[in-house]
């Protein structure tokens, strides 16, 4: 296997772990906070997606339905962060590439939003634009974190973007 390709892939399963984990704290702390179990989220969603739940009403959480959503909720973080470990290896790569990779991973990630509000929403009313907004901006972060701190060159680029046209009192805060 290539270097290149080992980082990308390495990369992409810590990034993905990271983010899986971010979500299923501040998810689990969320619901704590709300008066709800722990897994009240992933036993809602695992409920309705593998066992035809249709009233959230008759939610009994039990270990089966949190497994399996939490199953299906690692395998797409680990696809996620693969694709956002290739494009941040992209962008350091090739520093034109950077708008491009930027405008890409704003545009996957306001559409993984979208998906999961359009499930999220006949089942957790009208918190979930928050609660599923607040899990995913901190996995996010936590993964682009992740990533820009595991690229020195793509830290480094980030860092000496020319200021030329940046007036003075903003090129001061920097």
């Amino acid at each position: 296997m290539h270097n290149h390709t080992r980082l990308v892939l390495t990369g992409g399963l810590v990034a993905g772990i990271v983010g899986y984990g971010t979500v299923v704290l501040v998810m689990a702390a969320m619901n704590v906070v709300l008066g709800r179990s722990p897994f009240y989220t992933a036993g809602l969603f695992g409920s309705v997606l593998f066992y035809d739940l249709r009233d959230p009403a008759a939610l009994v959480i039990t270990a089966g339905p949190v497994l399996a959503y939490n199953m299906v909720h690692l395998v797409a973080f680990l696809g996620l962060g693969t694709i956002a470990s290739w494009l941040v290896t992209l962008s350091e790569r090739y520093p034109s590439a950077q708008y491009f990779v930027l405008v890409v991973l704003v545009f996957i990630a306001f559409h993984v939003y979208g998906a999961m509000m359009l499930f999220a929403q006949p089942l957790l009313g009208g918190s979930a634009w928050w609660e599923i907004g607040l899990g995913t901006a901190a996995a996010a972060l936590t993964m682009a974190a992740y990533l820009v701190l595991g690229h020195p060159f793509l830290r480094r680029e980030l860092r000496e973007i020319p200021m030329g046209d940046v007036p003075p009192e903003i090129r001061e805060v920097r």
